[in-house]
């Protein structure tokens, strides 16, 4: 336990980049004009009868990019991911199916597979001893032997 303890300190915060919180704001505010227009509601009234709801925002958004994904088009849709795992990394080109992204200068792809991993590993009864940025420890308890799993980028 004092094992995953020390682990989950030295998990460090992600944060989304200004782009990307530019993008997501872009995109409630120009869905909720949206559901005004259809609503026929102008601002004034918007703000009386139909109050800035992000759960229905969220809701409209989730069903239209559903939707586009149906016809095979991709949706840039900024987040952080916090699995199991408790390893955060912003999303990445390989999940949203984008070709590019104006969001990000980088991507945590390593992050991502090392998060799989972890959530695997612990899946299939192998208990997660720590590890660092490149890599996990994990412990197979019937032989009480720990091995470290790394994740690194060839060169390509």
């Amino acid at each position: 336990m004092e094992d995953m303890e020390k682990r989950t300190e030295e998990i460090e915060e992600v944060e989304m980049t200004q782009r990307m919180v530019e993008r997501g704001d872009w995109i409630d505010t120009q869905t909720y004009w949206y559901l005004m227009q259809l609503l026929e509601l102008n601002v004034d009234q918007a703000k009386e009868r139909f109050p800035w709801d992000i759960e229905i925002l969220r809701k409209v958004f989730d069903s239209t990019v559903s939707i586009l994904k149906g016809y095979g088009h991709a949706v840039c849709s900024p987040y952080i991911s916090t699995p199991e795992s408790g390893r955060q990394y912003r999303c990445t080109l390989s999940e949203c199916g984008c070709r590019s992204c104006n969001c990000q200068d980088g991507f945590m792809e390593k992050e991502r597979i090392l998060s799989n991993i972890e959530d695997a590993a612990a899946m299939n009864g192998l208990k997660v001893m720590g590890g660092g940025k490149d890599s996990i420890i994990v412990r197979e308890g019937s032989m009480d032997t720990d091995f470290e799993i790394r994740v690194s980028q060839l060169a390509g």
